[in-house]
């Protein structure tokens, strides 16, 4: 019977842990598909949403470059001046297909104030032909017409224009000079069709794979198989997923924040085709190891259990000596049968006797534990009382350092109010300090203008008045000297006309110097020309020059200033370079005007020097610093030690136009 009831034991223990296995692997397999699945799912929607969120910056992107080349069209004077007097030279210069077609230009449309069309051109950059736009037709816009609604300078408008051949990204901008000031005369307008192949770009840049549908053509919306009514502001995106895909829908606006298009992306679904695979290997490993450890619980059961009958009979063979030992050659192939648990259990019997006897041995040695453990509880219940004390000292100094951190808290508050006050003073004084600049250069520009007047006035006064004069003087000596016959006379009239000889040419330099006659009437590369051949007789310095052609700024002042800006540093490289070569070299780009002097010499005493940072060069470089500084340039010394000096002066182009009160064509 014994037997029985051990062989039931054993097969219910085996029911039990195959049943914890079997609900360990449903437990993990409804685990990763309602938890682990859906969070998964709600990843791929947001990395999903993500490339959206992508296409549609890049979107974002090509319209703000759109917007910032409609700014620098409409806020130029030559446009400013075209809208006025309708300049065919403005057409020529800017609006060739070269122009449309390096920056991507579709459009481009000029507007009155009373939407009367200045300009207009629609071209196709691959055919490079012109194309008709009803939205924007030949003959104008309403005045109150939305693309032409400009209140103020800063005003812009921007967006996506549904036309005919596709959609167009659109800025507007109101026509104002270069400095952003008004009166508005007009409205300039650029567009770019938003064609395949720039479709094509915007997909190899932002690696999305998407589709653009018109919301008015209703065949290839009714094949979309998500719910796209509920889109809206609320509701940005909606998602549709299939078993490999997602597929998400936006809504995409026009200028006027109406929606017009529909964006759809598809994404695919790394995360779940590898959250399936892993479930599949959970399962399976799950089912695998559970079998296997359910068969070592049952091999480890069957030994415990022969083990611990082996145990107490040891045991019981101990407490009875006397007992004949029967010892199989085998521990491990005992049988279990009645006879032997009956065994057992009469020699516990005999042992729980043997026990009792021991009890009261026992009962003693516990009540000096008790003793002993009564003693430990006192010293515990002392300890304790000191910690709860340290305990409350530590509080006591948290809160201390609490209130100092408040009052820290206060003061660094106090000091940042203090800090906002002077940065918003210091702002104010910086604007009045660039205010100042402006002043200043419009002053330094203005005296410029002024000293090249007086400089042209000397000059001529000199050539016209003292010249003519001291000619009129020299013919009447020399009519002297060819009626006198005394020759004391004459060798002293002779001695007075070499003297004014003398007078006329050092005149007639001095006109030279204020204001050479072939700068205004043959331009600057003549004039520095003859400067070269100048300084080779006086000073026996050979001058190399190269001047380019400067259509952009040819006024007298400019045009002064760059030569005499020349003329100081050749004189400097007299003065203090030792040298007997020098180069100077004039190039003109859209940007600017660069000046660079370079010669053999010496070199300077400070070797590389930027604007403002010189200690030695004297009055004239320094003359020369200011005057370039003061409309926008910049003056950079190159000058090693013994390997001669190179002096690159840049002015800006709009600088240096507007400055020398010259207008930029």
């Amino acid at each position: 019977m014994m037997l029985g009831k051990i062989r039931l034991i054993q097969g219910k223990a085996f029911l039990s842990l195959l049943l914890l296995v079997s609900i360990y692997s449903l437990a993990n397999y409804f685990i990763i598909k309602l938890i682990v699945s859906p969070h998964h799912l709600q990843l791929e929607h947001h990395l999903a949403q993500q490339e959206m969120e992508r296409l549609i910056e890049a979107l974002l992107r090509e319209e703000e470059g759109l917007v910032t080349i409609a700014h620098d069209w409409s806020a130029w004077d030559d446009t400013y001046n075209f809208v006025q007097n309708v300049n065919p030279e403005y057409i020529t210069s800017n609006l060739g297909n070269t122009t449309f077609t390096n920056i991507k230009l579709n459009l481009l449309y000029i507007f009155r104030l009373d939407g009367s069309l200045v300009l207009s051109r629609l071209l196709n950059l691959e055919t490079e032909e012109e194309m008709g736009l009803s939205e924007l037709p030949p003959t104008g816009l309403a005045r109150n017409h939305s693309l032409l609604h400009h209140p103020g300078v800063d005003s812009s408008i921007s967006g996506i224009l549904k036309t005919a051949h596709g959609p167009l990204l659109i800025a507007s901008h109101p026509i104002i000079t270069s400095e952003n000031t008004g009166p508005i005369v007009g409205t300039l307008m650029l567009g770019r069709l938003l064609t395949k192949e720039l479709m094509a770009k915007l997909k190899k840049q932002t690696k999305v794979n998407y589709r653009l549908l018109d919301l008015d053509e209703q065949e290839p919306l009714s094949k979309i198989p998500a719910d796209i009514s509920t889109l809206g502001p609320e509701t940005p995106f909606v998602f549709y997923d299939t078993e490999n895909r997602i597929t998400v829908y936006s809504l995409l606006s026009d200028y006027l924040e109406k929606p017009k298009w529909l964006l759809e992306v598809q994404a695919d679904r790394p995360i779940t085709n590898q959250s399936s695979k892993t479930l599949r290997y959970v399962l399976f490993s799950n089912i695998g190891i559970g079998l296997i450890t359910l068969l070592l619980l049952l091999i480890v059961y069957r030994n415990q259990l022969r083990t611990a009958t082996s145990t107490f009979r040891d045991l019981i063979d101990k407490a009875f000596p006397s007992r004949i030992k029967v010892q199989p050659e085998n521990p491990l192939s005992i049988g279990f049968n009645t006879d032997e648990f009956s065994r057992l259990s009469d020699d516990l019997r005999s042992m729980i006797a043997d026990f009792a006897q021991t009890s009261e041995h026992q009962k003693n040695i516990i009540n000096e534990h008790t003793t002993s453990r009564r003693q430990l509880n006192d010293q515990m219940i002392k300890e304790i009382k000191e910690r709860l004390k340290i305990e409350k000292d530590l509080h006591e100094v948290q809160r201390n350092l609490e209130e100092q951190v408040e009052k820290r808290t206060r003061e660094l508050r106090q000091a940042n109010r203090v800090m906002q006050i002077e940065i918003v003073t210091r702002k104010g004084k910086e604007e009045e300090l660039i205010n100042h600049r402006k002043r200043l250069r419009a002053l330094s520009s203005e005296l410029m203008q002024i000293e090249d007047n007086e400089r042209r006035q000397l000059a001529t006064d000199l050539h016209d008045q003292v010249g003519q004069s001291l000619s009129v003087v020299k013919m009447y000596v020399d009519g002297l000297i060819s009626s006198t016959s005394n020759d004391v006379s004459q060798e002293r009239l002779q001695l007075i006309a070499s003297i004014i000889e003398q007078t006329v040419q050092d005149v007639r330099t001095l006109t030279f110097e204020l204001s050479p006659p072939i700068l205004y009437e043959l331009g600057l590369k003549a004039a520095l020309e003859w400067l070269a051949e100048d300084f080779q007789k006086k000073y026996a310095l050979t001058i190399k020059s190269a001047c380019d052609a400067c259509p952009k700024c040819t006024t007298p002042a400019f045009l002064a200033l760059i030569y005499r800006t020349i003329r100081e540093l050749l004189i400097n490289v007299v003065r203090h370079a030792h040298a007997d070569t020098a180069e100077v070299e004039v190039r003109c780009t859209s940007k600017g005007v660069r000046i660079t002097v370079r010669d053999n010499g010496c070199g300077m005493k400070d070797g590389n020097q930027k604007d403002g940072e010189n200690t030695s060069g004297g009055f004239g470089l320094f003359s020369v610093r200011e005057r370039v500084v003061n409309i926008g340039g910049t003056v950079v010394i190159n000058s090693p030690k013994g390997q001669g000096t190179t002096i690159i002066i840049t002015i800006p182009i709009k600088e240096a136009c507007t400055e020398s009160g010259s207008e930029r064509v």
